[in-house]
C-alpha cells in the first residue's frame, strides 16, 4: 500500500511540477508572449506526454509538431493551469460530492472564465488563504463634480465584461510607455474622449497607488491588483451616452445604481476613507452639470 502511495505522491509531484513550468511560460495580459515549455529531457516523459495530450484536448496547449513540446495558448489558460496546480498538489479531489443528484451550476463552460471561475471556487474551499493566480497593474481616473449642495458625484463607465459600473481606466498594456499612458488609451476608450492631450485637454494629479486583492469581476480569479488613481480635471464638455454615468457616494456604498446594473467601485471608496487625502482638490467641476 505505502509503494502505491508513493509512486501516486511521485506522479502528483511530476504533474505539478509541469503544470507550475506551463504556467510560469503562458503569454501575459500584458503581450509579452509565450515560451515553449519542452519535455525532451524531463524525467517521467512518457506520463507527463500524456498530461500534455489531455490538456491539449482541453484547448489550453498548443503542441509541437513531435508532441514533445508545448506553448500556452493565452494568459487564462496560464491561469487555469496555476489554479489545476494548486488544487492538484493539496491532494483534494476536484469534485467534492459524487453521489448528490442536480446541478448546481447553471451556466455551461461556454467561456474560459466560466472554468477559471468554478476551478476558482473549489480552490477557496480547499485552499481559503490561497494566492492569487492573476496579477496586474491598472491605471483609473477619478472625475469628480460637485452638485449645488456640495454633494459630489463620479463618473464611472460600464465595463460590460465585468457586468458592472466602474471608474474609467483599465490594465496596463506592454505597448504603453507609462501607467499616465495607460489612463489616457483608457480615456479615450471607455468616455470616447477624442483628444486627451495633457495639459492642454486634461490634468492628471497622481494619488497614493493602493493594492487590491479580490476576485476579478471578469475572470472570477483571485487577482492581485496595483492600482495607480488619478484625479483628472476635464477642460471639455462632460462625455455623455450610455456607457457613462455620474454616480453619488450612497449609489457607490450600495453597490448598484437606479438602473439595478452593478457598481463595482472599491479603489473609489477606498479613496473616499482616506483622511489624509485633500477631496477638495479633487477638481470638482460645477459648470457642467449631471444627467
Amino acid at each position: 500500500m505505502s509503494l502505491v502511495c508513493s509512486a501516486a505522491t511521485k506522479r502528483r509531484a511530476l504533474a505539478c511540477t509541469l503544470l507550475d513550468r506551463l504556467a510560469a511560460a503562458a503569454p501575459t495580459e500584458s503581450g509579452a508572449p509565450g515560451q515553449l515549455v519542452s519535455l525532451e529531457e524531463s524525467a517521467g516523459r512518457d506520463y507527463l506526454l500524456g498530461i500534455l495530450d489531455a490538456l491539449t484536448f482541453l484547448g489550453a496547449l498548443r503542441q509541437t509538431a513531435d508532441g514533445l513540446g508545448a506553448s500556452v495558448v493565452s494568459p487564462q489558460a496560464g491561469w487555469t493551469l496555476r489554479l489545476l496546480n494548486d488544487l492538484l498538489d493539496s491532494g483534494a479531489p476536484l469534485i467534492a460530492d459524487w453521489h448528490s443528484p442536480g446541478v448546481t451550476a447553471c451556466q455551461p463552460f461556454r467561456r474560459s472564465g466560466d472554468l477559471l471561475a468554478a476551478l476558482e471556487a473549489r480552490r477557496r474551499e480547499v485552499l481559503p488563504q490561497a494566492a492569487p493566480v492573476r496579477e496586474v497593474e491598472a491605471a483609473v481616473g477619478v472625475i469628480a463634480r460637485a452638485e449645488e449642495r456640495d454633494d459630489p458625484r463620479f463618473l464611472l463607465a460600464f465595463d460590460a465584461d465585468a457586468g458592472a459600473w466602474q471608474l474609467p481606466g483599465g490594465r496596463r498594456a506592454r505597448t504603453d510607455p507609462s501607467i499616465e499612458a495607460t489612463l489616457l488609451r483608457e480615456l479615450h476608450e471607455e468616455l470616447g474622449l477624442q483628444r486627451t492631450r495633457v495639459p492642454d485637454d486634461l490634468t492628471l494629479r497622481p494619488l497614493p497607488p493602493l493594492i487590491a486583492v479580490r476576485d476579478s469581476p471578469t475572470y472570477g480569479v483571485r487577482t492581485r491588483t496595483r492600482f495607480y488613481p488619478f484625479v483628472v480635471t476635464l477642460h471639455q464638455g462632460a462625455p455623455a451616452g450610455e456607457g457613462v454615468r455620474w454616480f453619488g457616494e450612497a449609489e457607490l456604498r450600495a453597490g448598484r445604481g437606479s438602473d439595478g446594473r452593478r457598481i463595482d467601485a472599491g479603489p473609489l471608496l477606498y479613496l473616499l476613507e482616506r483622511t489624509d487625502l485633500d477631496l477638495a482638490g479633487w477638481g470638482y467641476d460645477r459648470s457642467v452639470p449631471a444627467p
